[in-house]
């Protein structure tokens, strides 16, 4: 499926990079040669409904198993079994396990071992900011939402090179999830050499926060880039049925809507201009198309090209 869309740009340093990756379970294909690469000092959202192969991804980007085909490199190093590359790599799973630890006391100590640039001092204020009960109170005692905040607190403070964030806003409630993506975007202020990947699939809650995403489906690249560039090819307009009719003729159509005698297309432009010209005309509305939006067009434009490969 071709994409007007600008890609990661290859020249641009990248912390990760995924080359041709790919993992079977049995007959199951999670990834199918994918490519994808990280830019260093970036929030990047890797974006995909549930099974499109992002916690696959993940596990191997962790060293947790071993792709079938292809390679994945943190700052040029290969991550499977190296010490070197993983040492730069702080990943916090969507499933917080703290194992035989009981206190956050204990759960720092290990992270003082684990991470060279950890900032305690931080981790402890992080979690006055997250409302935490007292200190010493138990982990296996919080709810989901506060095991999470935790685990969040720990990948925030860990200062690793690049910081994976797999479904974070899991078990928390609407003003814990704005919070930690004001506290991503802080951190990232005061260090902005730090890389951090956020894997979701509620893609509208973290569009504000991203630089760049990665879009897969069914094992598969759909389309990278900046958050600007990706959503360039595509326009929202609305207004009177006959103009907006007559504005984008000719254009390729993703979704069409009727809304309080008003008329909504979202359409692939062939060329920036063309958004401008539609822009230029005060008879109708224009907006980006959302990156959630942009996601599921794309999605179902590549089911569409599979059910008629299978015809």
């Amino acid at each position: 499926m071709q994409t007007n869309v600008e890609p990661v740009t290859p020249s641009r340093e990248s912390i990760l990079r995924v080359d041709k990756v790919s993992r079977r379970f049995r007959a199951t294909k999670a990834l199918q040669e994918l490519d994808m690469t990280v830019p260093a000092g970036e929030i990047v959202g890797l974006l995909g409904r549930n099974g499109a192969g992002k916690s696959t991804l993940l596990r191997i980007v962790g060293s947790m198993i071993k792709p079938n085909a292809g390679d994945v490199t943190v700052d040029g190093d290969k991550v499977y079994n190296n010490a070197r590359a993983l040492g730069k790599l702080c990943m916090i799973g969507d499933t917080p396990d703290f194992g035989h630890l009981s206190k956050p006391a204990d759960l720092f100590y290990v992270c003082r071992g684990l991470f060279p640039a950890w900032d305690e001092p931080y981790a402890l204020e992080l979690m006055e900011r997250f409302d935490f009960p007292i200190r010493q109170k138990k982990m296996r005692t919080f709810s989901l939402g506060m095991q999470t905040a935790l685990m969040l607190c720990v990948g925030l403070a860990s200062g690793a090179e690049l910081t994976v964030f797999d479904e974070p806003s899991l078990g928390l409630d609407a003003v814990m999830r704005e919070r930690f993506y004001d506290l991503l975007v802080e951190e990232k202020r005061r260090h902005p050499a730090r890389t951090f990947l956020l894997s979701t699939h509620l893609i509208d809650e973290v569009a504000r926060v991203l630089d760049a995403a990665v879009l897969i489906d069914a094992g598969h690249l759909l389309c990278a880039g900046t958050v600007e560039a990706l959503q360039r090819g595509y326009l929202s307009v609305s207004g009177a049925p006959e103009a907006v009719r007559e504005l984008t003729e000719g254009l390729v159509c993703l979704k069409e809507e009727e809304l309080a005698g008003s008329l909504v297309r979202h359409v692939k432009l062939g060329t920036p201009e063309e958004g401008e010209r539609i822009s230029a005309d005060g008879r109708v509305r224009t907006a980006p198309v959302s990156l959630q939006r942009l996601f599921v067009f794309l999605t179902e434009e590549k089911e569409a090209e599979r059910h008629a490969a299978n015809a």
